[in-house]
């Protein structure tokens, strides 16, 4: 689609757009507290307005010249703006797809991320078991020399050198 890898994807796009999608509701989620209390301020402030203007009282003429003048703008605005409401849509239809792709992209991404982090876990995991294998041979083959030892007390122990000797080459003839 909009990729520009090579390869076939093996995780279908819509699959990365959702994963994209919670990936961006999650960064909403955690900002909604802040939100709620501006909410509450601005409900606040604004209910002594509201019930200011609900308590007064208006007389039924006034509101049937209002309905009327309403229904007469509404209906030639509808016809003038038939075009501007098919031009949104094909607008919309763009911004659409837009937010799809970003979605995609963002799920690949966090897939990616996963992927990435699973293969970290997996590879310090081996690690570990590499070293404790390590030290399993390295345990097994002591316990060897000491079998073989015990059973031939007159060979020697195997010895360590105390510094690590540097082996010269042979002289050319």
């Amino acid at each position: 689609m909009t990729s520009t890898k090579t390869e076939p994807r093996k995780i279908p796009a819509p699959l990365y757009a959702a994963a994209g999608a919670g990936e961006l509701a999650y960064e909403q989620l955690r900002k909604l507290p802040e939100r709620v209390e501006k909410l509450r301020g601005r409900v606040a402030e604004l209910r002594p307005v509201v019930t200011d203007v609900v308590s007064e009282r208006v007389s039924e003429k006034a509101i049937r010249i209002e309905i009327d003048k309403i229904r007469d703008t509404f209906r030639d605005t509808a016809k003038r703006n038939a075009q501007v409401v098919v031009t949104g849509a094909q607008v919309a239809q763009e911004r659409a797809f837009a937010v799809y792709t970003e979605l995609v992209a963002r799920g690949e991404r966090v897939v990616a991320g996963a992927r990435t982090e699973q293969a970290k876990a997996q590879l310090a995991t081996a690690k570990i078991e590499i070293k404790d294998a390590e030290k399993v041979e390295s345990k097994v083959e002591a316990e060897k020399m000491i079998e073989k030892h015990a059973d031939d007390a007159q060979s020697p122990l195997p010895s360590v050198p105390d510094k690590a000797v540097k082996r010269a080459r042979p002289a050319a003839r």
